[in-house]
């Protein structure tokens, strides 16, 4: 059994409360989407999540890591690069990070001039 990095919990019995206690911080979901798409660098992570800060993406993918939803792992050369991908776990969570983008539709209306777009934010967890 994995430990938690050491942050609030919800304390409750209840299979929504942990699985939040896991993803519920604010960004987790949006990195699980990003990592959807297959392994990614920290560079490109960052890139494609307009707002984040470095601090709050390095604190997000220690604590992912920490639940077993992804892992980091060194390319070989030539391009000697860390990646980080999800595990069987995290990519468990493809349904949900569906649902979810499909329940949003409805909120979704017009976009507003501070947006930010990337192409494969269109298919919910998948590169176009």
């Amino acid at each position: 059994m994995l430990i938690p990095m050491s942050r609030r919990s919800y304390d409750q019995y209840c299979a929504v409360a942990r699985a939040l206690d896991a993803v519920g911080e604010r960004w987790s979901l949006l990195i699980v989407r990003e990592l959807l798409g297959g392994p990614r660098r920290y560079t490109d992570l960052h890139a494609d999540l307009p707002g984040v800060s470095t601090d709050i993406l390095a604190t997000r993918l220690k604590q992912l890591e920490g639940e077993g939803l992804l892992m980091r792992r060194r390319l070989e050369r030539p391009a000697n690069a860390t990646v980080y991908e999800l595990t069987e776990r995290g990519t468990a969570l493809r349904e949900v990070v569906a649902a979810l983008g499909a329940w949003g539709l409805d909120a979704l209306g017009e976009q507003r001039p501070t947006d930010a777009v990337r192409g494969h934010w269109v298919t919910t967890g998948q590169r176009v």
